[in-house]
């Protein structure tokens, strides 16, 4: 029988953007989506690594697809995600 799962981890937002970094088993998954923008990022082994990544993914979408000029990002507010935030199938 399927069934659906949650993980734990952290979210934030910049712009549109919502930066998601979850847990899954010795890793870090590092996702940053947005209405019709997904875009995922490699592993990591430490939470700060991935949150790390998220930024620097985002940095990179926002200057060669928006077509923005390179900025330092702000600070993100990171808060712990919530059950409707990530969800993985298993059979």
């Amino acid at each position: 029988m399927a069934k659906l799962r949650t993980l734990s981890g952290f979210k934030a937002q910049y712009g549109d953007l919502t930066l998601v970094v979850v847990s899954e088993f010795d890793e870090w998954r590092v996702i940053v989506h947005a209405p019709g923008v997904i875009l995922q990022g490699q592993r990591q082994y430490k939470e700060l690594k991935a949150k790390e990544h998220a930024l620097t993914m985002v940095q990179s979408y926002v200057t060669e697809f928006k077509g923005e000029a390179a900025q330092a990002l702000p600070e993100l507010n990171w808060v712990p995600t919530e059950t409707h935030d990530w969800l993985v199938w298993s059979t």
